[in-house]
Order: C-alpha cells, then sequence, then structure tokens
C-alpha cells in the first residue's frame, strides 16, 4: 500500500511544470540611483537594497538601461548573476 501511494505521488509530481532555474532581468534604472531590475515582462520589479541582491560580479558592472543579465527569484527577491 505504501509503495502504491509513494509511486501515485511521484508520478503526479513528474506532470507539473518545471520552472526555470533562471530568468532573464533587464535592467530598468541605473546608478546612481538604486538599480532596479524586472523580469517577466515587467511584472516583477526589483530593487537594490529593498529585494535586490548583486553578486559581486554583478556589482562591480557599470549597468546601463536596457542591459540584460542571468537572475534567479528566490521567493519575493532577486539574485543577479551575471550580465548576459
Amino acid at each position: 500500500m505504501y509503495d502504491t501511494d509513494m509511486a501515485r505521488r511521484l508520478k503526479s509530481l513528474s506532470k507539473q511544470p518545471v520552472l526555470p532555474a533562471w530568468y532573464e532581468a533587464v535592467c530598468e534604472q541605473e546608478r546612481p540611483q538604486p538599480l532596479i531590475f524586472s523580469i517577466a515582462d515587467g511584472n516583477i520589479r526589483a530593487e537594490q537594497g529593498v529585494n535586490l541582491t548583486l553578486t559581486a560580479t554583478a556589482a562591480a558592472l557599470d549597468w546601463e538601461k536596457g542591459e540584460r543579465a542571468a537572475a534567479i527569484l528566490s521567493g519575493g527577491s532577486l539574485l543577479v548573476i551575471d550580465r548576459i
């Protein structure tokens, strides 16, 4: 009985859509203001100091409006990894 239940649960999980591991973020506002990146056609926005974190590599870059970045979305926060 337990094995059958477990197999059914695993089978139902495999039918669920797989979420992407990373997103393409677009820089909407550059420094000296706080950086703002958006993903999902602007539906999700992240602002530096609020819900945006940059890796050391991304923080060292001079970002300009419209530039694209690889980012990970976790909860309500966005982690910008590097420029694409």
